[in-house]
């Protein structure tokens, strides 16, 4: 059996009590009585100390981030395939709140292009211009958390909302080590580096790489969500692209008129 990771820090105490030992160790083989051997019994209580305290104050990982990560992998292949068997072959479009009576955002998975938002609340939309999937987005319960217990605040301006995505990427959900934003006109690109869950992209992408932009994860859809909301237009996913090297996930999408 597979021996369970340890936790960096506590390895790192453990690394600083084996220093004192041997500290310890030199100081009394050498046997010199002098300021070396007293430097070095001051050092080695130094690491001992250390050491105690990182594993003290270190707790182990909640939960493995490789199986967390597969969490919501089959849900969001399952409804591709139905979009697929639908023919159902556009990109999911995140619908923003505050139109035509929606309290909250929508995602519409049109047929083929995006033409307008649909009439109507049935899952199912059609209309004399467009038809397509209304669902809710993935990353809703995300976002209602967020706002509920985070006390969020979605500003209207792009500068701050990409500073916004930032925050809540990295402070917030902590699925990545760093996240960057950039808006290009209407273009806004979200790359995540040193994403946790990129085991589930992994696996999402292994099946279609469709499947991210026809149904996206709950990470990237409460990124969406936030622009949708912030900008009150419609925000199509483009595209989203997995790199297991560097474990970084980037995410394209557009501000449609």
């Amino acid at each position: 059996m597979k021996l369970p990771s340890l936790n960096p820090y506590y390895l790192a105490s453990l690394a600083l009590v084996t220093a004192a030992v041997i500290l310890v160790a030199i100081a009394v083989l050498v046997d010199r009585r002098d300021l070396t051997s007293a430097a070095l019994v001051l050092s080695s209580v130094v690491c001992l100390i250390t050491g105690i305290f990182l594993a003290t104050l270190s707790g182990g990982e909640p939960l493995n981030n490789r199986y967390m990560s597969l969490f919501s992998v089959q849900g969001c292949i399952n409804l591709c395939t139905v979009c697929a068997d639908l023919g159902i072959s556009g990109n999911a479009c995140m619908l923003p709140a505050g139109k035509d009576g929606r309290t909250h955002s929508l995602q519409f998975i049109p047929v083929a292009s995006y033409e307008g938002a649909p009439a109507g609340g049935a899952s199912f939309a059609t209309g004399p211009d467009t038809a397509g999937l209304l669902t809710v987005p993935s990353g809703m319960p995300l976002y209602h958390e967020i706002r509920t217990h985070e006390h969020l605040v979605i500003p209207s301006e792009i500068p701050q909302l990409m500073d916004l995505i930032k925050e809540v990427g990295v402070d917030v959900l902590e699925v990545a080590d760093q996240v960057s934003a950039e808006a290009d006109g209407s273009v806004i690109t979200v790359t995540m580096q040193g994403y946790r869950l990129i085991g589930g992209c992994m696996a999402v992408a292994a099946e279609s790489p469709k499947c991210c932009t026809t149904n996206p994860c709950p990470v990237c859809s409460l990124f969406a969500c936030l622009l949708a909301e912030g900008t009150g237009t419609v925000v199509q996913l483009e595209r989203c692209t997995p790199n297991p090297e560097d474990r970084s996930v980037t995410a394209v999408v557009t501000l449609l008129p």
